[in-house]
């Protein structure tokens, strides 16, 4: 109900979030997506619509900050389950363009508060820890990017795991002179306090909360433990029995002036609890939750697929489990205990971590940390919009955007009484239960829709028809996909053609007869816009441009030659084989990594182990083996793909 008809709520109990505390038997009257009134029933004249709540608790809709969203199915499940602002915390272009959709009323969802994409620096593998992250180097490349990220729309910037000291620094005062705030990842370099010193005035996840912190005998043995190597592939990582028992090992004291340090300065925490409760112990594949989940992502979750903890035994993952658990609710305890800011948020695509619905699991974890109830609410509503910034949300009063959920219980007894509310209110709109229902049918619909092969362009004249393919990850099939080539002299043009249920990714690239890349164009399609970047060869360097449908654009320049890498397309990758069978290890280009950090990609080695070809890095193996006339696979951490002609 987003035009000027007003639209009267007759509520039992409002929890307004204000001065004003628990108000009983209260009217509040909706227009153009705002409450204009609430005040008691029996002085409110109804003349237009009424919604009788009378035997509901309505409240300010549920905040999620915490959350990686890819597409519509992942913001209807918050809706479904009465959560109407979330912070995503790995900003794609998309994500501006919905933003805006929701305030203009042309989508239904959540307000999406949106970082930008992670600022990572290069790790152990010498790489950022995601392929999609913005590499940053030092001061001159992180005050570019937050500049840049500043004029494009984004709203906070988010560090992670590999960045350097300087360029956290860097990152720091380029957020001070924006005005954007930096948070994320305290990164692996860095104690908390170091980071904070640097400019970083948010932490995720109480991740490296405990540097600084613990015992110095605990200190030593986890520096001992990391200089030994880094790697979630060989079980070396912070997840690990030896590590996980040495960052446990808290001083209660240090942690406690951390959490005097973060309330005096205003600093928050978003503990995602639910993380590693679910990553590490919790895994139920009978959680009727899981048809709104992707089925690939769904079959990523099972540990022997999940790069991070593939490594370790159930017995070791249950005692790790165990020791993170009581760690983090030390930690949560003592920023309590502070009356340091802390913020909700679960982390979502997490393993058993779901859109909306896992927002009340979270806060059920948190009472273990000594919160009430009604702290807990106050903290998912009002303390949300407050420490993002958004004056206008998170109460029930006058000119306060109309995002509320009615439930029956009382949230501020038991935050229980928060799962599956009765009705959900979103920029003015009523969606009562039925409603809600059908959003969740929506979602699993959308999520498991498969590809539509008529959405892929017929092979160009002049170009012949290699294949058209099927892609399986872990057997179910994920995208269609048509490959075609053409031969023209001493160059051969590869065109892969890729379509999943988000869009439609055209990848066209050129090789001599060597096999190194000429050049290469990749334009990716969604429904919000498109992606578009291209790679030239001048002499001894690639010329790379990329422009992104937020208006962002990258030029850079590579080191030339080089061999088209999985990303670019593992057909004309198979052709480059085929050209070029006696050099030996060769240089690999990741194109999409590459123009994702902005910086030129990390090397890797592509070499022949039998009939497979075999790419290497630090800390993973990517395995590509078949024909791509017929049947090929990929095998790598956390995917299985095989790649069919379709229909056979």
């Amino acid at each position: 109900m987003n035009d000027a008809t007003a639209t009267t709520i007759l509520a039992g109990t409002v929890l307004s979030m204000t001065d004003r505390g628990v108000l009983r038997d209260q009217a509040i009257t909706v227009a153009g997506g705002r409450i204009t009134r609430i005040a008691p029933r029996a002085e409110h004249e109804v003349t237009g619509p009424v919604v009788d709540w009378r035997d509901r608790t309505v409240l300010p809709g549920l905040a999620d900050c915490h959350v990686h969203v890819d597409d519509r199915a992942d913001m209807l499940g918050y809706l479904a389950h009465g959560v109407t602002l979330v912070r995503n915390m790995r900003g794609k272009p998309w994500h501006l363009d919905w933003r805006r959709r929701v305030t203009e009323g042309a989508e239904l969802g959540p307000y999406l508060v949106t970082s930008t994409a992670m600022a990572d620096g290069r790790g152990a593998p010498g790489t950022t820890v995601w392929p999609d992250s913005a590499q940053i180097t030092g001061r001159a490349s992180a005050h570019a990017a937050v500049h840049r990220w500043a004029e494009l729309g984004y709203q906070q910037v988010k560090a992670y795991q590999w960045l350097s000291a300087e360029a956290l620094a860097g990152l720091g005062e380029a957020c001070r002179d924006t005005g954007l705030p930096l948070v994320g990842h305290c990164p692996q370099a860095l104690t908390v306090h170091q980071a904070i010193d640097r400019g970083q005035t948010g932490f995720e996840h109480l991740n490296n909360y405990e540097y600084g912190s613990l015992r110095p005998a605990a200190q030593k043995r986890l520096d001992a433990f990391f200089a030994q190597g880094f790697s979630y592939g060989r079980g070396r990582n912070r997840f690990s029995p030896e590590a996980a028992q040495a960052a446990s090992d808290i001083d209660d004291h240090k942690i406690a002036a951390l959490a005097q340090r973060m309330a005096a300065e205003n600093i928050t925490s978003c503990p995602t609890l639910i993380v590693l409760d679910r990553l590490l112990g919790h895994r139920d594949f009978t959680d009727p939750r899981l048809r709104l989940t992707d089925p690939v992502l769904a079959r990523t979750w099972r540990p022997e697929n999940d790069f991070r903890i593939m490594a370790l035994t159930p017995d070791e993952l249950q005692g790790t489990a165990d020791l993170f658990h009581e760690r983090s609710r030390r930690i949560l305890a003592a920023l309590r205990d502070a009356g340091a800011p802390v913020l909700v948020g679960t982390d979502t695509h997490n393993a058993f971590v779901f859109h909306g619905s896992s927002l009340v699991e979270e806060l059920e974890l948190m009472t273990e940390a000594g919160y009430t109830s009604a702290e807990l609410v106050r903290l998912a509503t009002r303390g949300a919009a407050d420490h993002l910034g958004l004056t206008d949300r998170g109460r029930v009063d006058a000119g306060f955007v109309a995002d509320l959920v009615a439930v029956t219980g009382d949230p501020l007894a038991s935050v229980t009484a928060l799962r599956d509310p009765a009705a959900v209110v979103v920029g003015g709109t009523v969606l009562e239960r039925p409603q809600l229902d059908a959003l969740l049918d929506e979602v699993e619909t959308l999520v498991h829709a498969e590809p539509d092969r008529a959405r892929l362009r017929p092979a160009p004249s002049g170009e012949r028809l290699v294949g058209d393919h099927e892609r399986s990850n872990f057997g179910q099939i994920d995208a269609a996909t048509r490959i075609s080539s053409r031969s023209d002299g001493d160059t051969t043009t590869w065109r892969e053609q890729v379509a999943t249920r988000h869009g439609v990714e055209t990848r066209t690239t050129v090789v001599d007869a060597s096999g190194y890349v000429v050049s290469a164009d990749i334009e990716r399609q969604r429904a919000e816009g498109s992606d578009v970047a291209t790679v030239r060869r001048h002499g001894d360097h690639y010329a790379v441009r990329w422009s992104a449908l937020d208006g962002s654009e990258l030029d850079a320049e590579v080191p030339a030659p080089l061999l088209p890498g999985a990303d670019l397309g593992v057909a004309a990758l198979l052709a480059a084989a085929r050209l070029a069978p006696d050099h030996g290890p060769w240089p690999v280009l990741s194109l999409r990594a590459g123009l994702a950090n902005a910086l030129p990609p990390v090397p890797g080695t592509l070499e022949r182990d039998g009939d497979e070809l075999v790419q290497r890095t630090t800390d993973a193996i990517v395995r590509i083996a078949g024909d791509v006339t017929g049947e090929y696979t990929v095998q790598a951490p956390m995917t299985q793909l095989v790649h069919r002609r379709a229909g056979s």
